[in-house]
């Protein structure tokens, strides 16, 4: 597979006009002519319909598919309220493929939402080579994120590699939006499934480590932990920080969560899953940013700016390792919103050390998620992918 790649980016204030500046950019880094692919990350500032219409008037026939972000990523870094787009331009369209699938009402039946995403995409594939991957951008707001997975998996199968982001809205938590052709939807999935002549490479970490022993959790429901141990969830933190943590507001609830979330124990794995708590109700149930089933270990995590670093490597590692001999062509970075805070200024650290791993002339785009979806990776657990908080994915794509 030879794959040209473009990216653009726009600050313009006129949505119309971001969206025509960032594709003519991406356009003219690949050299003109009609790309196979568009996605497009934009800031939720934008108005949605006439950004797309200014991509779709540069790129004519291109499908595009993309989502609103707490932050946009290339390989210059990170930005906020800027519009990306990233064109993809296959040299043997025959040999390669990503095709594209949409699934409704995320809300209201999330799995049903994700096994229509993933049978649009397995109907709107026409090529016979092998299926890599499913790449997924699920509103980052409505709906239960893991049961969406649990749809894919059942047209695509448990063991397929997942991989994506949670569309994000810059940190309001209000709507996000996700893009797909020429429409612009809430409450929805979209994805893409890349076959044929490719090898893709994931990899996943977040470097925070568990304190204290593990609390089981004796009452839940989807993202509520309402007990641990048979006491109010919210016990966890009050054990450790002292103070009625049920009376903190919740902007200082989800700060103190990005330096102590929570880890979800899973056996064989490196590292635990993390759940951010998002807020405390009046019974003192811990409303988190991800499904914790009943009978779940947690743990409170803790974490440092170079633990997160080193886990930024580790993930780039792994998903240039998956390539083998493959060279890297594209890589996707989806990471999570609470890394940025956490980074701060230092936020162009993480993607430059992606960057150094890849090599300066490997092409990336992304953006800053409400969560996100990766394998895991023990081999006891198959490859099976599950909803992330607080992590970085790297999603590469190689060819020959």
């Amino acid at each position: 597979m030879a794959l040209s790649t473009g990216i653009g980016k726009s600050k313009e204030l006129d949505s119309f006009a971001a969206g025509t500046a960032a594709a003519r950019q991406a356009l003219e880094e690949i050299g003109g002519g009609e790309p196979d692919l568009a996605f497009c990350f934009a800031s939720a500032r934008f108005d949605h319909l006439p950004l797309i219409r200014g991509i779709r008037s540069v790129i004519h026939d291109a499908p595009i598919l993309g989502c609103t972000t707490a932050g946009e990523i290339t390989s210059l870094g990170p930005d906020t309220k800027s519009a990306v787009v990233l064109l993809l331009k296959f040299s043997d369209s025959s040999s390669c493929q990503a095709s594209l699938g949409l699934g409704r009402n995320m809300s209201r039946n999330p799995r049903v939402a994700g096994q229509e995403v993933a049978r649009d995409a397995v109907l709107a594939n026409r090529h016979s080579g092998s299926r890599h991957a499913f790449l997924m951008f699920p509103d980052g707001l409505k709906g239960n994120g893991a049961e969406v997975i649990r749809g894919i998996q059942e047209v695509l199968g448990t063991s397929f590699p997942i991989v994506g982001g949670s569309a994000a809205d810059d940190f309001m938590f209000e709507n996000t939006f996700q893009y797909f052709d020429d429409k612009v939807f809430e409450d929805s999935v979209c994805g893409a499934l890349f076959s044929g002549d490719m090898r893709i490479g994931i990899g996943a970490r977040h470097g925070w480590y568990p304190l204290g022993k593990p609390r089981v959790v004796t009452e839940a429901a989807h993202n509520v932990i309402r007990k641990l141990d048979g006491k109010p969830a919210v016990r966890i933190y009050e054990d450790y920080f002292g103070r009625r943590v049920a009376d903190m507001q919740h902007e200082l609830m989800a700060r103190m969560s990005v330096m102590y979330p929570l880890g979800m124990s899973i056996p064989e794995e490196e590292e635990c899953i993390v759940r951010n708590a998002l807020r405390v109700d009046n019974d003192g149930a811990l409303i988190c940013a991800g499904e914790v089933p009943e009978g779940s270990e947690i743990r409170v995590m803790m974490g440092s700016k170079e633990t997160a670093m080193k886990a930024a490597k580790k993930a780039a590692t792994l998903a240039l390792e998956g390539l083998g001999d493959f060279t890297p062509e594209l890589v996707f970075v989806f990471d999570s919103v609470s890394r940025e805070r956490l980074f701060g200024r230092q936020a162009s650290e993480e993607i430059d050390l992606v960057k150094n791993i890849f090599g300066n002339n490997v092409p990336i785009a992304g953006f800053y998620t409400y969560g996100e979806q990766a394998p895991l990776g023990a081999t006891v657990n198959l490859g099976q992918t599950l909803f992330h908080n607080e992590t970085i994915v790297i999603f590469a794509i190689g060819g020959k």
